[in-house]
């Protein structure tokens, strides 16, 4: 039985019976400190908080004075509240548009309506001079998957046309239709930059992605940020996606068919498909050294053989600063992604501030350039303030439900480790129920900070918006949809009048819970035997 199953019992009681001791602390948590954080933190006064920009200084001096007012200590190894984190911003133009010909002639694409084309190192210049087009299927190797798209073929120099997402047919695989790391883009680009590739174009389906198109046009022309390169790190010169009409007319430049290669590829471990078409593309960069930080708070421990330990909220304050303009709006404010999830934290904080008891230590850990790649928690599991192993969980918040009061939350790593058994018994106990991530396909595990806090080994999970809307639901979920297709990074991901931040308090109150029931439990959440990141603890 898992230790965190055993503390159910209690929890219940605890939750149920006349004697609350965190009934008084979650009360803190209120529609209008929800309201105010976002209110000030999407404002166009700090233009979008890009990375490195006055408006992501000011975010961080916001956040630090509230966790500061809230009760928390500074955090940072040296005392301060701030963690520095290094940055590489490298903005890249196109200098030579994407160019193709095969046996069936010549086609010019045009970024971004086309493809997009960014760098994947420091280097001044990077291009496709009639480099030979490889379509490697979904472009993973996984021996524990039995699975091979490249099949010992050299890509050196090469480009390669990759598929978005990893196989969902099998459920034996890939853990069915639940998203992998290896179904990430990133993971595509890290491989192929492993083996030698001149570069990755990997086709966008909005299927594949989880979003329109217009999202990856977005950061066409922008400046992407790294953390810095490490001597000997392989690098790609140029990463590419393509919309799927520009694949259609690549694969058949070279006589093949996009779709007919897709079913293929299905099949597993088929040899990479030389298409017979060269490609030309060129980039210039424009490259700068830059800092941002991440901002630490903490409420420490009571227990002397616990306070070492972390329970650690993380939430990132960076979004996408002032970009293309959508009409006459070129601040791209975040209001959901994520100033909604820093005021989620600094609520939080508040309210453990309150806590008539804290066995171990929380953490409140505000992180940059999360858009940009995960950097700044990244950069934190790379140089944690205290020793890694005694982070015990991770709980991160990335946007708040701000369309109404829901009975379920959606629990994004459900049944990966036990803080899944502590939310369910929550949930239940106020008469709501934790569902899994209803869209396991778009690999929202692999999306956002805890991510790196489980590559070292952290059990960790993050909460998103329900769907059972307790009041017109129909409405509220069109409306919750309609975020994704129509705001997510975009300009108008404003804070508007309509909002309704009641779910919002409702959810927090469940996750401030976890978090006070993991800091006062007599275990630590443990990984599910067999999950992936087991092995790391």
């Amino acid at each position: 039985m898992h230790a965190t199953r055993l503390l159910l019992p209690a929890l219940l009681l605890a939750t149920s019976c006349a004697v609350d001791p965190y009934r008084d602390a979650e009360r803190r948590i209120t529609e209008h400190i929800l309201r105010s954080h976002v209110e000030f933190l999407s404002c166009d006064a700090l233009e979008g908080r890009g990375v490195g920009t006055r408006g992501d200084e000011l975010a961080r001096r916001y956040i630090q004075s509230h966790l500061a007012a809230a009760g928390c200590e500074p955090g940072a190894a040296d005392g301060s509240w701030m963690q520095p984190v290094p940055i590489v911003g490298i903005q890249s133009t196109v200098s030579k548009a994407l160019r193709a010909t095969g046996p069936n002639g010549t086609s010019s694409f045009q970024a971004p309506i086309d493809y997009t084309a960014v760098a994947g190192n420091a280097d001044a210049q990077a291009a496709w001079k009639d480099a030979e087009l490889v379509f490697v299927g979904y472009g993973i190797n996984a021996p524990e998957q039995q699975w091979d798209d490249y099949q010992d073929y050299d890509v050196r120099g090469k480009v390669l046309l990759v598929m978005n997402n990893d196989p969902a047919t099998d459920p034996q695989r890939f853990a069915g239709k639940t998203r992998l790391y290896y179904g990430r883009w990133s993971y595509k680009y890290e491989e192929a930059a492993r083996r030698g590739a001149a570069g990755v174009i990997v086709i966008h389906t909005n299927e594949s992605a989880g979003y329109p198109f217009q999202v990856i046009q977005a950061s066409h022309g922008r400046e992407n940020f790294w953390l810095p390169f490490k001597e000997g790190q392989v690098t790609l010169g140029i990463r590419s996606w393509c919309s799927e009409t520009a694949a259609y007319t690549l694969c058949r430049l070279g006589g093949h068919d996009l779709d007919a290669l897709r079913a293929r590829a299905e099949l597993g471990n088929q040899p990479p498909v030389p298409l017979g078409v060269k490609v030309e593309l060129a980039i210039e960069n424009k490259v700068r050294q830059m800092q941002s930080a991440n901002v630490l708070g903490v409420l420490p421990g009571t227990d002397p053989k616990l306070k070492d330990e972390y329970v650690v909220l993380t939430a990132h304050f960076d979004h996408l600063g002032i970009g293309k303009p959508r009409g006459d709006d070129a601040i791209y404010n975040g209001a959901v992604d994520n100033a909604s999830g820093c005021a989620g934290l600094l609520a939080l904080a508040r309210a453990a501030a309150a806590l008539p008891e804290r066995r171990r230590s929380m953490l409140f850990l505000a992180v940059t350039a999360e858009e940009s790649g995960l950097l700044g928690s990244k950069y934190y599991t790379e140089n944690p303030t205290v020793d890694r192993k005694r982070l015990v969980a991770n709980v991160n918040v990335d946007g708040l439900n701000v369309w109404g009061p829901t009975k379920d939350i959606e629990f994004v790593g459900y049944g990966k480790n036990t803080l899944s058994d502590t939310a369910a018994a929550i949930a239940a106990a106020r008469g709501r129920v934790i569902e899994p991530d209803s869209h396991p396909d778009r690999g929202y595990f692999y999306r956002s900070d805890h991510f790196n806090f489980a590559r070292i080994g952290v059990p960790a999970a993050y909460f998103k918006a329900g769907s059972e809307f307790l009041d017109q639901p129909q409405g509220r979920r069109r409306m919750k949809a309609s975020y994704t297709t129509v705001h997510y990074h975009q300009p108008s991901d404003e804070l508007a009048k309509w909002w309704n931040f009641a779910g919002a308090v409702d959810d927090m109150q469940v996750l401030f819970r976890l978090l006070a029931v993991t800091c006062n439990a007599d275990a630590a959440p443990t990984w599910t035997p067999g999950d992936e990141f087991e092995k790391l603890r």
